[in-house]
């Protein structure tokens, strides 16, 4: 009962980490200032976060029902 609950916090989590601006920083020194990669990689982590979110509502469905 408790892997899906971890699943929907791991998800949520990466979907919210690209939006801080720690994050954004180290990023932006990594890429060395190209915004465009930036951008891709918090795309790439929302939908990380998103497919998470998605394991752990099917995951809690098989329980239910």
């Amino acid at each position: 009962m408790l892997y899906p609950l971890f699943l929907l916090a791991v998800g949520v989590l990466l979907m919210l980490q690209p939006r801080t601006k720690r994050w954004q920083n180290r990023l932006r020194i990594h890429f060395q200032g190209n915004e465009q990669r930036v951008k891709q990689r918090a795309n790439t982590f929302f939908l990380l976060g998103f497919a998470f979110v998605l394991a752990g509502l099917a995951y809690l469905y098989r329980l239910v029902v």
